[in-house]
Order: structure tokens, then C-alpha cells, then sequence
């Protein structure tokens, strides 16, 4: 099959395509030789790709490069567009997470029960973002935290009133107030107030 494929590398589109569209692509392509009748030899020997390569591929071990995904696709003869049918809706799928209220049960309690944070998304250690609710009673505090270097943190107070201890400052902050921190400072969060405090609390990359 000689059907000649010229495709420019799509602007944006790394050497090896994300992980999120390596199952879609394997699948694809599992499938496109399928229909053609064409062995896993065949397309090794057709398309000049190690036949460990092309298997690892269809099962979504590997993504393979941009490069290979082309000759593969000029080996059966189909546009890449045709092999990289569906990455969108997958990507649109995969890139969206909804939780209920009653879904958010992953509950952090800090300082003997007086503090509380709720992680308000699922599967936080595979994001870039760690948003969080934080509710802090009377006289409670968050415990003092020391994040590595290169972590993030942004306050947004909903509910009365937080003392921020960031290193030996302390900066009051009170119902709309917000607050951006190099999280690899100690820090810690405090409630003298008489009634709970909510804020929400944001971390870049996630820290638990």
C-alpha cells in the first residue's frame, strides 16, 4: 500500500501525542488494520516500524511519535486525520470533571478537629490544580504547612475572618479578601473570630 501521505506536524502537537489520546490512536489503529485484513508483520514490514512498537501502540502502552504515526498511516494508505479520529472527543470528555456536593467526601481534618479542608475535584494528584474548601471554627488553625519549592498557593476568603501566618508576617484577611503565597514558605491559617471562617483555597501543582 503506497498511497502517499504529506502531512505537516499540526501546530501545538508535540513529537509523541499526550497521554490522554494514546488508547484513542492504539484503538484507531487496531482497528483501521483490522478492516484492511493487514497483520501486525505486515504493517511492521509495510510501514518500516518495529512490529513491538506498533503492538504497544494498539494497546496504548506508548503513543509512538508524530513521525511514526505517519508512515503508519501512508502503510494503510488513510489520511492521519483517519487515524486520529475521535482524539477531540475524548480530549473534551476526559478534560472535564463535574462533582456533586454529595459527591465531595474527601475530608482533611486538621488541629484537633477545628479545621477542615474538602477537596472540591476528583483525582487531584493527576491535575494541575488542588481547589479546595477550607472551614476553620472559632480559635482554630490550619496546621503549619512547608510545601516544596515551586508550589503555589491562592486564598480566597468566603466566610468571616483568617489570619494568614506566612513566615513571621501575619496578614488579616476578611470576607473577600484574597491572598497569593509562595507555598515553600511556612505558613498557616487561623480563625480568631467568634463564628467559622470558609475560604477556598487553591494549590498549584497538588500537595497532600
Amino acid at each position: 500500500m503506497t498511497s502517499a501521505v504529506r502531512a505537516s506536524q499540526p501546530q501545538g502537537l508535540s513529537s509523541s501525542l499526550p497521554q490522554h489520546a494514546a488508547k484513542t490512536v492504539g484503538a484507531r489503529l487496531r482497528q483501521l488494520r483490522k478492516t484492511q485484513d493487514v497483520t501486525l508483520s505486515d504493517l511492521a514490514k509495510d510501514a518500516d516500524v518495529d512490529i513491538a512498537t506498533i503492538s504497544r501502540i494498539e494497546t496504548g502502552k506508548m503513543t509512538g511519535t508524530f513521525e511514526c504515526h505517519i508512515k503508519l498511516a501512508n502503510a494503510l494508505g488513510v489520511k492521519l486525520t483517519e487515524l486520529y479520529a475521535g482524539i477531540e472527543e475524548v480530549r473534551a470528555k476526559e478534560g472535564v470533571t463535574v462533582q456533586a456536593a454529595s459527591e465531595q467526601t474527601d475530608v482533611y481534618v486538621h488541629e484537633a478537629g477545628k479545621s477542615f479542608m474538602t477537596l472540591l475535584t476528583s483525582d487531584v494528584l493527576k491535575k494541575k490544580l488542588m481547589p479546595a474548601l477550607i472551614t476553620i471554627d472559632p480559635a482554630g488553625s490550619t496546621n503549619q504547612e512547608e510545601a516544596k519549592v515551586g508550589t503555589e498557593r491562592f486564598l480566597y476568603v468566603l466566610e468571616g475572618t483568617i489570619e494568614a501566618k506566612i513566615g513571621q508576617a501575619t496578614h488579616t484577611l476578611k470576607r473577600g479578601s484574597t491572598l497569593y503565597l509562595d507555598a515553600s514558605i511556612p505558613h498557616r491559617f487561623h480563625n480568631p473570630g467568634e463564628r467559622s471562617a470558609k475560604c477556598l483555597l487553591v494549590t498549584t501543582p497538588p500537595v497532600l
